[in-house]
Parts: C-alpha cells; sequence; structure tokens
C-alpha cells in the first residue's frame, strides 16, 4: 500500500532574500567570440598590475580617456592608459595601434610562487 504525503506549511521568511547563484561567465564573458584572457608578465605598480594577474581583454569595444588598454607599440604589447594622444604622435608605419580593452582583472592572492 503506498502512501501520499502532502507537505503544508508557509514558504520560508528568507526566500523573497534569495539571490541567484552567481555566474563568473554571466558576469564577465558577455561577449566570448571577441573576449581574450592574457597573465601580466611583469608589474605595473603605477596601473595597480603585477606579474600573474590575469587581464581578461574586450577587443570590440573602442577605447575610453582613461582606460587600460592592450596596445601594440613598435611591434610590442604594452599595458597603458588610454588617451586620445597615445596614437596620434605614432608613426603609421610602425602600426602602432589599440588591440583591445582591458574589462577584467583577476589576482590570485594565495597562489603558489615556482621557483
Amino acid at each position: 500500500m503506498s502512501h501520499l504525503y502532502e507537505v503544508t506549511g508557509f514558504q520560508s521568511p528568507c526566500a523573497e532574500f534569495a539571490e541567484k547563484p552567481l555566474s563568473l561567465d554571466e558576469r564577465y564573458l558577455t561577449n566570448k567570440p571577441s573576449l581574450f584572457m592574457i597573465e601580466s608578465a611583469g608589474d605595473s605598480k603605477s596601473l595597480g598590475i603585477v606579474k600573474g594577474d590575469k587581464l581578461l581583454i574586450d577587443r570590440s569595444l573602442r577605447p575610453k580617456e582613461g582606460q587600460l588598454c592592450v596596445c601594440v607599440i613598435q611591434n610590442q604589447f604594452q599595458i597603458l592608459k588610454f588617451s586620445s594622444k597615445l596614437l596620434q604622435g605614432q608613426d603609421p608605419e610602425t602600426g602602432d595601434f589599440v588591440w583591445g580593452v582591458i574589462t577584467t582583472l583577476i589576482r590570485e592572492f594565495n597562489r603558489r610562487v615556482e621557483d
């Protein structure tokens, strides 16, 4: 003989405060075809970047004044604060350009340093 039980009662008082789980994909990977992640090879204290930081770069964005960007200057990747004057003085023959806009910095505080 099977018994069916009906659950009765009231909803938890905390249910209205329930949040949907945090999804890093939904938050940071909004434009996947144009997103790239690079790892910083060195420190740039003036920009707040340290060796090993992961930088999420969106190549589809147009840089705005003061944003951190990955630029190609004299065939070298550099992280710079964008300025409208940044590339104006560059020689077009060198092919200097803004490669992408840095949108997110990921820093692991307890990563194991390998010698």
